[in-house]
């Protein structure tokens, strides 16, 4: 169970920043500066190349954890005191992060590798290899299984992290997102023929990897967020700019909301409201989904990406 807090954190890729925001007044209350932080050896990181804060989670009690995909480093940030007070290296371009049993897993995409590091230590236990371009995971925690999406091996990895198996599922497409539901998997793909780019969400039956395909869409759609039983909420990205709204029972797209920009990242606060990055108009807007509509939209910093929300 996490401990709320009200505060809206969203990682700015493009001035390496952590926008604060406080969820009672929806407004910036403060701003995290990456590169005030000073290093292990107490050197400082101002001078540095660009650090990339990219995807964040959150320990439940006071830490969250920051992937820094430009600077390959993970910061360890105390939520209480908004201070980051410690970092470790990882792979090439760590980008989707994932928290389970006291273990921080990190997808590095450029070096086609998960991370595995001990929260309490702080410490680097193994990296795995996967397939090309991992961008996303899914832990099953029930059945200790990791889900790695490839988004550019046509393909997913399945980690056992009781018998150490790596395991690798050919798709017939590039994975993007995937949502675990129970028994299955929902998969977001990107359809690239050289001369379109469309999307599709299939659905996966885990127990023998069989796929039944949910819906096309026209466009390059990069995330998607289940709410519940009857819908998946997803954006698509750079071409389109619009919030698409799917009944899965129907198959069908029931609603769309054009957006300003580029729409990035969402996450939702297990109520009505789903928080979506712009990362062309630097907003973080808010989404109703009793209005269906946007309702707020507040301004970050510089190329907005991940969300927490705790």
């Amino acid at each position: 169970m996490l401990k709320q807090i009200g505060k809206i954190i969203v990682a700015n890729a493009g001035d390496d920043t952590l926008s604060c925001i406080d969820l009672s007044s929806k407004k910036l209350d403060h701003i995290i500066h990456l590169k005030d932080f000073n290093n292990k050896d107490n050197k400082s990181i101002a001078n540095s190349p660009s650090i990339g804060p990219w995807e964040m989670i959150y320990d439940g009690l006071q830490f969250a954890y920051c992937t820094n995909a430009y600077d390959n480093s993970i910061f360890k940030i105390d939520i209480k005191r908004g201070k980051i007070i410690d970092m470790i290296y990882v792979g090439s371009f760590p980008t989707c992060i994932r928290y389970f049993d006291n273990h921080l897993f990190i997808a590095n995409s450029d070096s086609n590798s998960i991370s595995i590091i001990d929260e309490k230590r702080f410490s680097l236990v193994e990296n795995i290899p996967v397939g090309e371009k991992p961008t996303d995971i899914e832990i099953d925690e029930v059945r200790r299984k990791v889900y790695v999406a490839n988004s550019n091996g046509y393909s997913m990895n399945v980690i056992d992290l009781e018998g150490q198996n790596n395991e690798t599922i050919k798709l017939n497409n590039n994975p993007v997102k995937m949502i675990l539901d129970g028994e299955y998997m929902y998969i977001l793909y990107n359809v690239n023929n050289s001369i379109i780019n469309n999307s599709n969400i299939s659905l996966m039956n885990l127990k023998n990897s069989r796929e039944n395909e949910l819906i096309e869409l026209k466009g390059i759609f990069t995330t998607m967020l289940k709410i519940n039983s009857e819908e998946i909420i997803f954006i698509a990205n750079i071409d389109k700019g619009y919030i698409y709204r799917m009944n899965i029972e129907k198959r069908s797209l029931s609603s769309k909301t054009k957006l300003m920009g580029m729409p990035n990242k969402m996450e939702w606060d297990g109520d009505d409201t789903i928080y979506i990055t712009d990362i062309s108009k630097d907003i973080l807007y808010l989404f109703s989904i009793k209005a269906n509509d946007i309702i707020n939209q507040i301004r970050v910093g510089r190329e907005p990406g991940g969300i927490l929300v705790i």
